[in-house]
């Protein structure tokens, strides 16, 4: 089993993808891709939700 990224790494991944597909024109974007967009973007707020609260 891969061992996880630690914690700033998977944000800056998230982070990463949330501003890839932003930087794409919203007329362009698939609905697909509109909801991977908006999934890491809860990822992204839960992750600190959870290390805020001392979850991780």
């Amino acid at each position: 089993m891969e061992e996880s990224l630690p914690y700033l790494e998977q944000q800056n991944c998230i982070f990463h993808g949330v501003a890839l597909i932003a930087s794409i024109d919203p007329q362009e974007l698939t609905p697909e891709l509109c909801l991977i967009e908006s999934n890491m973007a809860m990822a992204f707020c839960l992750n600190m939700w959870m290390f805020n609260r001392g979850l991780k």
